[in-house]
């Protein structure tokens, strides 16, 4: 039986670290589809606007196999539509979708990367929705994702609507994020973890957690003054 393919959201302002984490993780997708909106995407066939017949062609003359599109539109809300059309029916294949909050917002979400979104799972469709705040963030996507990365941020109104969706606790962690670090959000468990890709490694490495310091009881003795005085006290 073929693993489920997960939806991954993706925040995080420009330099963040939010597109580098993203492509390591697709570096080795055999199906690539990345809708490019700012042309930060280059390991792969690249095809602006004006190329569209021929990246018809081309992707009609591989679909079968592997390939590594990438797209660069002119009109964002205009071109997801056909971009999710192409993955949905083609299937088994992973999507990057960059800046989806130039197509999407909490009220709208287009008819087609809705397919993608709600029904890509029986499609075997892998999806990285990735933005620079998170006010792209669709119902549909938060229910359907099963992994959330949430890179540094420092705009009130957007740790305000994290909380309404992560609850208090992502508050602080974001505050302690370090360059290339991001807080983790999985529906399995619904806790946040601190993670960064490790090039090194060449996989994401959780921060551990601190143990928590037990509070002093000052009407206890200093265990380390217990025991018979020493001289002179």
């Amino acid at each position: 039986m073929q693993e489920e393919k997960l939806i991954t959201i993706v925040i995080g302002k420009r330099g963040s670290g939010k597109s580098f984490m993203v492509k390591h993780e697709i570096a080795g997708k055999r199906r690539l589809v990345v809708f490019d909106v700012m042309a930060e995407y280059k390991h792969g066939v690249c095809f602006e606007h004006e190329d569209l017949d021929a990246l018809l062609t081309f992707w009609h003359a591989h679909y079968k196999g592997a390939f590594r599109i990438i797209y660069r539109p002119a009109k964002a809300k205009e071109e997801i539509e056909w971009i999710s059309r192409g993955c949905y029916v083609l299937g088994d294949v992973t999507m990057v979708a960059e800046e989806c909050d130039a197509f999407c917002s909490p009220s709208f979400i287009p008819e087609w990367f809705s397919y993608v979104v709600n029904r890509g799972r029986h499609k075997h469709i892998e999806l990285y929705a990735v933005m620079p705040a998170p006010f792209g963030i669709h119902k549909d996507l938060k229910r359907q994702a099963k992994v959330a990365r949430i890179f540094r941020l420092t705009e009130p109104g957007d740790i305000k609507y994290l909380k309404d969706i992560f609850g208090e606790s992502i508050e602080a962690k974001l505050a302690g994020l370090n360059q290339y670090e991001f807080v983790e959000w999985r529906d399995a468990d619904e806790q946040l973890v601190v993670g960064k890709y490790e090039e090194s490694q060449g996989k994401i490495v959780y921060r551990s957690e601190a143990a928590p310091v037990a509070p002093v009881d000052p009407d206890l003795p200093d265990p380390q003054r217990s025991g018979p005085a020493s001289k002179g006290d």
